[in-house]
């Protein structure tokens, strides 16, 4: 079992939706550079790849630079405001997942929306090959629509083991927290293609966004307090109490676990 995610407190690493939304994330994660200027992502990926391969050489360092410029691209042209990933060996096993986070305006014309009508909203939006489940959670920093998805992606043959097309199931979630006093909204999304670690993931990913503080927010009566404790990240794929998630703060339960969602 990796042991990165034993960190906490002073260990652990301070991420930015925008300069009002922070949260944390814990050390093992890189970070992509969606916050750069255009012209210099393409150096801050070599460097990325030089953490991530070590001992890798120029020509590797190069190729996974130029695989993850269209993808950091598109993710800036869609205003991701922090995109990062863990890839960890688990007893062996190589397993990974990406945590993005984004502010959306929550409607064109600036109407404020409430988890519940989210969460109406999005039980009626699906592909028919996805297996979804939508409720809404209670967060440290609020009440949150939450969306649980199955997709089947089909990857091509140049990038698989086998040298044949594979099909492959990434699970995600979704994760939208109204800012009731800005008519925003903010966005945390978690997918993963390793399935067989999904009860360790979705766990991290509520750790992760159970951290989230909103730096210009006063406290009233149906907000959570604007500072919370810091994260003990999770160090296996057991779930943990709430307690254990958001430190004693008192909310209600989390959604229901992932492996009931998805049988």
């Amino acid at each position: 079992m990796d042991t990165r995610f034993r960190a906490a407190g002073a260990a652990d690493i301070p991420a930015t939706v925008s300069e009002r939304l922070k949260f944390r994330v814990p050390p093992a994660f890189f970070e992509l550079p969606v916050h750069q200027a255009p012209e210099l992502v393409g150096e801050e990926l070599i460097e990325l790849a030089q953490d991530i391969y070590p001992s890798g050489n120029a020509e590797l360092w190069f190729q996974y630079a130029a695989a993850q410029l269209p993808v950091v691209a598109e993710m800036m042209e869609a205003g991701v405001g922090y995109a990062g990933f863990c890839l960890l060996d688990l007893d062996g096993r190589h397993s990974t997942a990406t945590v993005t986070a984004t502010l959306l305006e929550s409607v064109p014309d600036g109407r404020k929306v409430t988890a519940s009508s989210i969460a109406a909203e999005l039980s009626g939006t699906g592909d028919e090959r996805d297996r979804t489940q939508v409720e809404t959670v209670w967060l440290a920093a609020g009440e949150a629509a939450a969306r649980f998805t199955s997709e089947i992606m089909t990857l091509p043959a140049e990038i698989t083991d086998s040298g044949r097309s594979e099909e492959v199931e990434i699970g995600k979630i979704a994760v939208f927290l109204p800012l009731r006093r800005h008519a925003e909204m903010a966005l945390f999304e978690l997918s993963t293609p390793c399935m067989e670690d999904w009860d360790l993931y979705s766990e991290l990913f509520f750790t992760i966004v159970n951290t989230l503080e909103i730096a210009d927010a006063e406290p009233s009566a149906d907000d959570a307090p604007a500072h919370q404790p810091q994260p003990q990240w999770p160090t296996s794929a057991a779930p943990t109490t709430q307690a254990d998630v958001a430190h004693d703060v008192e909310v209600p339960p989390q959604p229901k676990p992932v492996r009931n969602v998805f049988g």
